[in-house]
């Protein structure tokens, strides 16, 4: 690259960089959900920029002491939805995970700028962001299951097609996006696999258990409506009205059966928490569980781990070999030495 060239590159201003950083993802086929997340927390960080720094107007004026100050400002903040086009501001503090979330957006935008040539270090890099609690999720337990699964069926609306659809996220862990996104010529019934396409359009195979398998087969021969048109007809789920599902009409549907069924932290991804500790429980291992739920490493997994040891020690105290053993015939304490003669 020129010298003039990598000038040129460098004068471009924050605003026309995001811009830029958006369209080039968009034709990398990134989902438009993640395009949809990074946008706006972009567009906040540039408004604190040039609300708080009027000198800064090029991208190469930007230093990761200014990324510091907008954390920190996040953090000492006291009040929600300011300057929010929607809602009323009103107090409160923001909470750990979105202020994370910002600081992230901001390191994949500096990481772009100084691949691309726009940025002559990756400024960004050494933002360190907040640290989160560590929160363990929380299964459901099997009485909580009990409960969802006979209040999906007792509605009488679409009710077959509810059941199988907390059934398959109790029985295989997928994400909502990736329910919602299931193909039926993706689903073979014969093996008890289906496949599906998760985080950065990645597909991997997915086994079905036998009971899931029959709630799926129950809801497709006797309630899933005919499609209204060719781009719905493969899809695994429909509404009422022919259509495929969204994301919002699976997210309604879990309040509806949280709220009668009495089971505050039921939603998609504590069916996710849910299959995985019972996974564990039930004999099965720490790298299969990984390739189900399509993680691309252990750590995610190992927090199910250490969920499901307490699962497992629990059931050993219920359980213990030697302690449901019958010792009463069975002389306690040392032996008693034999007398010389």
């Amino acid at each position: 690259m020129s010298a003039t060239r990598a000038k040129d590159l460098m004068m471009i201003t924050i605003d026309k960089a995001i811009d830029l950083y958006l369209a080039t993802l968009e034709t990398e086929g990134k989902s438009p959900r993640y395009i949809g997340w990074l946008r706006p927390r972009l567009l906040y960080f540039n408004v604190y920029i040039q609300r708080t720094n009027t000198d800064i107007t090029k991208l190469q004026d930007l230093t990761v002491d200014d990324g510091r100050d907008y954390l920190r400002y996040l953090l000492q903040r006291r009040t929600l939805y300011e300057n929010h086009p929607n809602h009323k501001e009103k107090e409160g503090k923001l909470k750990t995970h979105y202020i994370h979330g910002l600081g992230r957006a901001i390191r994949s935008f500096s990481t772009w700028a100084y691949e691309e040539g726009y940025l002559e270090e990756n400024v960004m890099r050494r933002l360190k962001l907040p640290q989160l609690p560590k929160i363990l999720p929380e299964p459901l337990r099997p009485d909580e299951i009990e409960r969802v699964l006979s209040v999906a069926l007792d509605r009488t609306l679409e009710r077959l097609r509810n059941f199988a659809i907390v059934m398959i996220f109790l029985d295989t862990g997928i994400r909502l996006d990736e329910l919602v996104n299931l193909k039926l010529s993706k689903v073979d019934f014969t093996i008890g696999e289906m496949t599906v396409f998760g985080k950065g359009s990645k597909e991997r195979k997915v086994p079905i258990g036998t009971n899931s398998k029959k709630a799926l087969i129950e809801y497709l021969t006797r309630e899933r409506p005919e499609p209204v048109n060719p781009h719905d007809e493969d899809y695994l789920f429909l509404s009422a009205d022919g259509v495929s599902l969204t994301r919002n009409t699976v997210e309604q549907m879990f309040r509806r059966i949280k709220i009668a069924a009495n089971v505050p932290n039921f939603h998609p991804h504590a069916c996710r928490h849910t299959f995985s500790v019972q996974y564990l429980v039930n004999g099965g291992d720490a790298f299969s569980l990984q390739k189900i739920l399509g993680h691309t490493s252990l750590e995610m997994t190992r927090k199910y781990v250490n969920l499901a040891s307490g699962d497992v020690k629990e059931k050993h105290r219920r359980f213990s070999p030697m302690d449901n053993l019958n010792f009463r015939a069975i002389r306690r304490g040392r032996p008693k030495m034999r007398q010389q003669e």
